[in-house]
């Protein structure tokens, strides 16, 4: 794939809007399975947006973004590889269920898996 479609897929809203709420819900899977008790929660857009530039994500979105875009392009990303079945669910919660003091970092993780394997599709 190259970095034209990948950036049309970036700032995707709709896939984006997808994107949000697939990832909150598995972040909530997440967290309700390393702390044995249910929790629904929605994860700071200042998160996925440090996770976005540790994978490389900002970096193919245009020029002027401001930090809810640079979030909205992992959510994006996220939501194009599980419609296109390359990422289960499961594949997703396990890299948030690793305990880490920085949230962002598995959410670093995530997106460069889903990076590797939108490439490895192509």
């Amino acid at each position: 794939m190259n970095d034209e479609d990948l950036g049309k897929i970036l700032t995707n809203t709709g896939l984006a809007q997808f994107g949000d709420s697939l990832l909150n819900f598995a972040y909530s899977i997440a967290l309700t399975e390393n702390n044995g008790r249910p929790r629904g929660t929605k994860i700071q857009d200042r998160i996925l947006a440090e996770a976005a530039a540790r994978a490389g994500l900002r970096e193919l979105l245009p020029r002027r973004v401001d930090r809810g875009d640079v979030a909205n392009s992992l959510e994006a990303l996220l939501g194009h590889v599980w419609l296109q079945k390359m990422i289960t669910l499961e594949e997703i919660v396990a890299c948030l269920k690793t305990e880490n003091l920085d949230p962002s970092k598995n959410f670093s993780v995530l997106a460069e898996v889903a990076l590797s394997k939108l490439r490895q599709q192509s």
